[in-house]
């Protein structure tokens, strides 16, 4: 049975569905992402984790528009992320969008304040308006006392903090971040995450935030574990560990899990009173199975 996607993008601010994309290097090509299907509710806080080469990047340029897939959709507001043209897609990224990266965003020779109003004065808004709103974000995360200083005269969860706000200039409904805490100490990522909740919660701001960081992602509503391609599993603030079925039908075991059950490449499913059940299936038995026509 297909699904209501139209009924899935009323519900949510993003939907993700089929995500494929194939880099060529050479005469080889590198699949990055498998066919990713997942929901973003609006004003959620979702992490994405995963180790380096996971396709977590990867997906967020896509969310962002910043890259093309190969194939898939990503529905923003039930409208095709991935069927913007150049143009389109600068608007989108202008008007709906805020991002954040691990190496920040800031213009070396400007104070903080002036960083802050930069993207809204880009985008033609008033002086007085942006200095206020730039004074307001900059309040809310606690450096209103660093407005005149300049990168260089801040640490690096202070820059970091300060390229939230010019992320959130001009009112995003989506905040991207990119391995936000990478170069930071442990007590200093925990002011950034913190920001970025606070954030979160008072704008009801979407954030979608990938990292390699169990502890940074656990900061989120809900986390997505992605490996190789493909979303491996989530753990939700309600249910704890889970895993995903979807909308094809594929169920991605975590490879811990994978590994104390002693699952290979093929298994037995067998549905009871009280769920699936999911044995190992021997090499040896397959194919004497085979051999005897069972």
């Amino acid at each position: 049975m297909s699904e209501n996607l139209d009924g899935l993008a009323q519900e949510n601010k993003i939907v993700v569905r089929d995500l494929m994309k194939v880099y060529k290097r050479g005469m080889k090509e590198v699949i990055a992402l498998r066919g990713i299907d997942f929901e973003v509710g609006t004003g959620e806080f979702l992490s994405i984790v995963g180790p380096s080469g996971s396709g977590k990047s990867t997906l967020l340029k896509m969310l962002g528009a910043l890259d093309k897939p190969t194939a898939g959709a990503i529905l923003y507001d039930g409208h095709g992320v991935t069927l913007l043209d150049d143009k389109r897609s600068m608007l989108y990224r202008r008007q709906k969008v805020g991002f954040v990266w691990q190496t920040g965003n800031l213009v070396p020779g400007l104070t903080a304040l002036k960083n802050v109003m930069l993207p809204m004065r880009l985008s033609g808004a008033p002086k007085g308006p942006s200095d206020e709103r730039a004074k307001m974000l900059l309040e809310t995360v606690g450096l209103g006392k660093r407005m005149n200083h300049k990168p260089h005269q801040m640490s690096g969860g202070e820059n970091q903090r300060v390229s939230i706000c010019v992320a959130l200039a001009n009112k995003p409904e989506l905040l991207l971040a990119d391995e936000v805490t990478g170069e930071l100490d442990t007590e200093t990522a925990q002011m950034v995450m913190d920001t970025l909740r606070t954030m979160n919660k008072d704008f009801d701001t979407t954030v979608v935030n990938v990292t390699h960081n169990p502890r940074v992602a656990e900061y989120a509503d809900r986390v997505l574990r992605i490996r190789d391609g493909l979303i491996e599993g989530q753990k939700h603030t309600l249910y704890g560990d889970i895993t995903e079925i979807d909308a094809k039908g594929r169920m991605v075991i975590p490879e811990t899990v994978r590994r104390l059950a002693g699952l290979g490449k093929r298994v037995v499913l067998k549905a009871t009173s009280e769920g699936l059940l999911i044995t190992p299936l021997s090499t040896e038995e397959f194919e004497n199975n085979n051999e005897t026509g069972n």
